[in-house]
C-alpha cells in the first residue's frame, strides 16, 4: 500500500489532506473523535494471512493521543474490537499491531520503543470475519492532528527507530517546557528537600481522632481489630480501639515511580551508571536484560541525603500523610514504610490462584482441583500479618481482566472451546440436571440438535442458540463467579480470620454478575473513575446490603510538566482539589461507602511507567514537591470528613471544571 491508497478510505469526523512534500497524509480529528475507514475490497488486499499491521506516525499536539484502531466483523453495526495505543507529541513513532491480539486473550500489549500504552477492548475477533476498520482517536477538548506516514503489513515484528532527541532532564522532568513549581536544577532541589525533612507534624484540629484516625466521637465495641458495623442509619468501619472510621487512604506510597526505559535511552539527559552511587534507584531485571528500570526521585533523595535518603523519605513522606488527613497507606505500598509508619493499612494479596487452562484472559478453571490446591497455597501468605492490628484488611487481587468485558459469557465460551476442563464438566452436569438428563428437551429449548450431552465435551457453534439457551450458559457463568471468589475466600478465612476480606477491586461493575460471591466478602470493593463514586456505590450497596470501599480514583491536569491528565481531568492543579473534595466527601455521604482510596501518591514518570502509563495524578512530583492546590482540597474533604458521615454536615457540592480526559 503507498500512502496515498488512505486518501481513498472513507473519513468520518476527520478532514485527510496529502502533506505538501506527498509522503504522508494528515488526519485532523475533531474533538468527538474521528474514523478514518478501509472499507473490505481495499482491506483483503493486505490484512490476511499477514504478522502485523504497522504505523508510522507523528502526533502533532502538546499531549499523549490515544489512536485508535476499530475492527468490525461482517453485519456488526458497531465495533467488534478496539485497540488504542498511546502516542508521545512531536515524536514520530512506529506502532505495529500483532494479529494475535485480535482474540483479546490479553487486555494490555507491551511497551514498544516510542509507543506507550496499548488496551484491547472488546471480546475479539475472527480474522477471517473482519469486513472493515478504521484508523482513529479518542475524544479530547479540542480538535487533534496525526500524520501517517505509512501503513502496512509485515510478517516479522518491525525495529522501531526513533529520533535523537532529549525529553527528560537529570531530575526526571520534561527537558522542553517550563510551568509554575519547576525544580531548576540539583542545588534548588537539595535546598527544597533539606527544608522539608527538618519540617515536624502539624495536625492541627484533629484532636477528635485516636491513633488509628479512628473518630471518638462515635463509640462502637472493641474488637483489636479493623471490623464492619451497620448503626441503624449507615455503614462504618470500626477500629481497633472501637471507635468509627472512614479509610481516607493513599495508594502506592513509595520513593517515586520507576521510569520505562528500554529502548528509549536516548530521550534521556542523564542515566548513571548502574553499579555505582545510585544503584538503588535501578531496577535491574533478573529475567530479561533489556526490562530494566530507573526512579529518579529514588536519585534526587540520594542526591541530598546520600545513604539516609530512604529515611529521610519515610518521614517526610509520614508527615504529610498525616498533615493531609490521610489515614490509610493504601494499594501497593512500601513494606518497609507500612512498618514504619503504624497508621492503617490494606494490603494487595499476590498470585491470585490460577490454572493452566484459562477459560478467557485470566478467568482460571474455578472447578479444577488445581484451583482448590492453589488457592490453599495462595491464602499462606497472610500468615505474617494475623496479629497486626494496623491492618485493615486485604484485597484479593486487582481489577481482573475478564470483568471488563460487558455482558461476558463465561459458559458460553467454554462451549465453543473443545479443550477438556472441569469447568466444562461441571457446565454439562449443570444442563443435565437443569434438563432432567433429557437431551431432547435440552435440544428442543436450545434449537440444536444432540444426541447426548456428552457432545457438549465437543466445540460447539453457539452463534444460532435460542435465547433460553443463553440464559442459561448467563446462569452458569454467574455460577463460575461465585466460584471463583468462594475458593479463595474460604482459605483466606482459615489462615487469617480476624482481618477484612476486602474483594476483588473490579474495575468497574461491567454486569451483575461480577456482585456473584460477595457473600464471602466483608467489604466489596470497585475501583470508581468517575467524578464522584456515589451513584455506582449505592448500585452496588442496593443489590448487596453490605459496606463498599473505592479502591482507586484520581484526577490529573495539563498545567504542570506531564503529557496525559489520566482517567479523569480537570482544568489545573486547583480544580484537583476541588475535585478531590467533591469526590470523596459525596462519596462519604452515601451509607454503603466505608472509604476511598486515590490513586496515587506520586506522578507517574513523563515517559511512561512500564505499561506506558505517564499520567500527572500524584499528590507530588518527580521531585517530591506537592502540588499544594491539591493537597489542601486532601486537607478539607478529611476535616469534614466524619461530620459528613454522621448528617452533621452537608457534602461538598460545587462540580469540579471537567475536562476530557488525556488517558485510558
Amino acid at each position: 500500500m503507498v500512502i496515498s491508497d488512505l486518501t481513498h478510505f472513507l473519513a468520518e469526523r476527520c478532514e485527510v489532506n496529502i502533506s505538501e512534500n506527498g509522503n504522508s497524509i494528515v488526519l485532523d480529528f475533531d474533538k468527538e473523535g474521528g474514523d478514518l475507514i478501509c472499507e473490505k475490497d481495499i482491506l483483503e488486499q493486505w490484512w490476511r494471512n499477514e504478522g502485523y499491521l504497522i504505523l508510522d506516525v507523528l502526533n502533532h499536539e502538546q499531549w499523549v493521543m490515544g489512536v485508535v484502531i476499530k475492527f468490525w466483523e461482517i453485519n456488526s453495526t458497531k465495533p467488534d474490537l478496539s485497540v488504542t495505543m498511546g502516542v508521545l507529541p512531536g515524536i514520530k513513532a512506529r506502532l505495529s499491531l500483532p494479529s494475535n491480539a485480535l482474540n483479546s486473550q490479553h487486555m494490555f500489549l507491551p511497551r514498544t520503543p516510542g509507543k506507550l500504552k496499548t488496551v484491547v477492548a472488546g471480546q475479539g475477533v475472527d480474522p477471517s470475519k473482519i469486513c472493515k476498520l478504521s484508523i482513529s482517536s479518542m475524544e479530547c477538548f479540542t480538535r487533534q492532528r496525526l500524520e501517517i506516514f505509512d501503513m502496512h503489513v509485515a510478517k516479522e515484528e518491525p525495529d522501531y527507530p526513533l529520533p535523537d532527541t532529549v525529553l527528560v532532564d537529570k531530575l526526571g522532568q520534561l527537558i522542553t517546557r517550563e510551568w509554575y513549581g519547576k525544580t531548576h536544577g540539583e542545588d534548588e532541589l537539595k535546598v527544597y528537600l533539606l527544608n522539608e525533612s527538618e519540617k515536624s507534624i502539624s495536625a492541627q484540629g484533629r484532636c477528635a481522632l485516636d491513633e488509628y484516625g479512628g473518630w471518638q466521637n462515635k463509640r462502637f465495641k472493641a474488637s483489636g481489630f479493623f471490623r464492619t458495623e451497620y448503626d441503624g442509619r449507615r455503614w462504618w468501619l470500626v477500629d481497633p480501639e472501637g471507635n468509627a472510621f472512614y479509610s481516607l487512604g493513599m495508594d502506592c506510597v513509595w520513593p517515586g515511580e520507576n521510569a520505562y526505559i528500554n529502548g528509549i535511552r536516548k530521550f534521556f539527559e542523564w542515566l548513571p551508571d548502574e553499579k555505582g552511587a545510585f544503584k538503588e534507584a535501578w531496577t535491574i531485571s533478573t529475567s530479561n536484560s533489556d526490562e530494566n528500570y530507573f526512579n529518579f526521585t529514588i536519585a534526587d533523595f540520594i542526591k541530598t541525603f546520600g545513604n539516609v535518603w530512604w529515611g529521610q523519605w519515610a518521614r517526610i513522606t509520614r508527615r504529610r500523610l498525616l498533615e493531609w488527613g490521610i489515614n490509610t497507606i493504601g494499594n501497593w505500598s512500601s513494606p518497609d514504610f507500612i512498618k514504619c509508619a503504624r497508621m492503617p493499612y490494606v494490603w494487595p494479596l499476590a498470585d491470585f490462584p490460577d490454572t493452566e487452562y484459562k477459560v478467557f484472559r485470566d478467568f482460571p478453571d474455578v472447578f479444577s482441583e488445581e484451583y482448590e490446591k492453589n488457592a490453599i497455597k495462595f491464602a499462606r501468605q497472610l500468615e505474617p500479618f494475623k496479629e497486626d492490628p494496623y491492618m485493615i484488611g486485604y484485597f484479593l487481587r486487582n481489577e481482573p481482566q475478564w470483568a471488563f468485558i460487558q455482558d461476558l459469557n463465561l459458559a458460553r465460551i467454554l462451549l465453543e472451546d473443545d479443550n477438556p476442563s472441569a469447568s466444562k464438566d461441571a457446565l454439562i452436569s449443570f444442563l443435565a440436571k437443569r434438563y432432567d438428563g433429557d437431551i431432547q428437551k435440552l435440544s428442543k429449548e436450545w434449537n440444536i440438535d444432540l444426541l447426548s450431552f456428552d457432545q457438549l465435551k465437543n466445540s460447539l457453534d453457539t452463534t444460532a442458540l435460542s435465547p433460553k439457551a443463553l440464559a442459561d450458559l448467563d446462569d452458569f457463568s454467574e455460577v463460575m463467579i461465585e466460584r471463583y471468589v468462594a475458593v479463595p475466600s474460604k482459605e483466606v478465612k482459615k489462615i487469617d480470620p480476624d482481618h477484612l476480606n476486602l474483594g476483588m477491586r473490579y474495575g468497574y461493575i461491567s454486569q451483575d454478575k461480577l456482585l456473584a460471591g460477595h457473600q464471602n466478602f466483608d467489604v466489596f470493593s470497585i475501583n470508581c473513575y468517575k467524578m464522584s463514586p456515589a451513584s455506582d456505590v449505592d448500585y452496588v450497596g442496593k443489590i448487596i446490603d453490605m459496606p463498599v470501599l473505592v479502591g482507586e480514583f484520581h484526577f490529573g491536569a495539563l498545567d504542570r510538566g506531564l503529557l496525559a491528565t489520566g482517567l479523569r481531568a480537570v482544568t489545573d492543579q486547583q480544580q484537583r482539589g476541588v475535585a478531590f473534595k467533591y469526590y470523596v466527601e459525596t462519596g462519604a455521604a452515601n451509607k454503603y461507602c466505608v472509604g476511598t482510596h486515590y490513586f496515587q501518591l506520586n506522578d507517574q514518570p513523563v515517559l511512561g511507567r512500564y505499561d506506558g502509563e505517564n499520567f500527572q495524578i500524584g499528590a507530588v512530583d518527580v521531585c517530591c514537591k506537592p502540588y499544594n492546590e491539591f493537597t489542601e482540597g486532601i486537607k478539607s474533604a478529611s476535616f469534614d470528613l466524619y461530620k459528613v458521615m454522621a448528617g452533621e454536615k452537608s457534602a461538598y457540592n460545587i462540580y469540579p471544571k471537567e475536562i476530557e480526559r488525556i488517558g485510558f
